[in-house]
């Protein structure tokens, strides 16, 4: 295969690999980031937040953290369950027959295709009796569906992300067991969203269309977030936590613009023979900004989480109704986290689901 259609089916398969499957109005919620772990359980981690992730969930758990890390490399992919058949099947046709590329696109539709590719890199450390959080981030999503079995059309829909962040938590010394936090974040962003039929794809210059058709732009804006936890009779520990995200809507310019969204969630942990078990709720996007739809079901977050006295843990919940599962195994320099969720690409829980797998890899140091 000649370089140029190395590019064109890179092009096309990023473009293919995730689309917002959105037919009659529906589509998956455009969350900034997904961490691997909240994956796992569920997606409700807002009152539980007591790693990395606090930094795009809730800031103020970097407030309970004592333990500082630095992570030089932490590459993820996530991928959705029909997108290797999808590639496989672009790779195998001749992309510049309209006809072949129109029975490709036909042989796919209902089909709902998801690739996300994160290079994120951060130090996590304390300055006096503040936990505070700087990283640098690298993040791509690409979304598809492919519509109408008569004439099919592709929706591409993607955005790829990369700037800073910093954030900070502190415990109120007056109020015990009461943290708070902030979060920035300053991002450029790269953005796609359009219609191309089998005529489109398999034009000569299907690669300079699509560069004409990205949007660029860059804002910034800030987080802000609680939690407050208290042991109760030294069986269990209640947390409850509330986050408001991207609470000035990040305006990309003619980029997919970033909504603002609130979620709350409450969480239960125990300890017992070194081993750690944690429950967690969340109900997010209160205020329906994320979609069109204000579904009950597609905002319900529940999981949990065993983690082992040395090395693995092991998760499992429910997200929008759809099973979640994940697990880590963590050697101190070289971690390991994988999970599978499904996300609903309906109008409301349990309609539509994209089953999703996703893993990453983190080198980097603690203490």
């Amino acid at each position: 295969m000649t370089f140029r259609n190395c590019f064109r089916v890179f092009i096309g398969a990023m473009a293919m690999a995730l689309v917002s499957a959105a037919f009659a109005g529906a589509a998956p919620y455009h969350s900034f980031h997904k961490g691997v772990r909240p994956l796992g359980m569920g997606g409700a981690f807002t009152a539980v937040a007591n790693d990395q992730n606090a930094l795009n969930y809730n800031p103020a758990g970097f407030g309970f953290m004592e333990k500082s890390r630095i992570a030089i490399l932490n590459p993820m992919v996530e991928v959705s369950e029909d997108s290797y058949d999808l590639f496989q099947d672009f790779d195998e046709i001749d992309q510049d027959d309209t006809a072949e590329v129109s029975q490709l696109l036909k042989k796919h539709v209902g089909e709902n295709n998801h690739i996300t590719a994160s290079f994120d890199v951060y130090g996590q450390f304390h300055v006096g009796k503040v936990g505070v959080m700087v990283a640098g981030v690298g993040r791509a999503s690409v979304d598809m569906a492919i519509r109408n079995p008569t004439y099919p059309v592709l929706r591409v829909s993607g955005a790829a992300d990369y700037g800073g962040q910093l954030g900070l938590g502190y415990t109120l010394p007056m109020v015990p067991g009461l943290s708070l936090g902030v979060g920035i974040k300053a991002l450029n962003r790269e953005s796609l969203e359009k219609d191309y039929t089998a005529v489109d794809i398999a034009a000569d210059d299907f690669e300079d269309t699509l560069e004409d058709d990205r949007q660029e732009g860059s804002d910034t804006s800030f987080d802000l977030g609680l939690i407050w936890s208290r042991e109760i009779e030294g069986i269990t520990r209640v947390s409850l936590g509330v986050a408001g995200l991207n609470l000035k809507e990040m305006d990309f310019d003619e980029a997919r613009d970033q909504k603002t969204q609130y979620n709350a969630g409450v969480a239960f942990e125990q300890r017992f023979y070194g081993f750690t078990l944690t429950e967690a709720f969340d109900y997010q996007d209160i205020t329906d900004n994320l979609a069109e739809d204000d579904s009950t079901e597609k905002k319900v977050h529940m999981g949990a989480e065993l983690k082992f006295p040395y090395l693995l843990a092991v998760r499992g919940g429910l997200s929008q109704g759809y099973y979640t599962a994940g697990a880590t195994l963590d050697l101190n320099l070289i971690r390991f986290d994988v999970a599978t969720y499904g996300e609903e690409i309906g109008v409301v829980g349990g309609q539509k689901e994209d089953r999703r797998y996703v893993a990453q890899i983190s080198f980097g140091w603690r203490w």
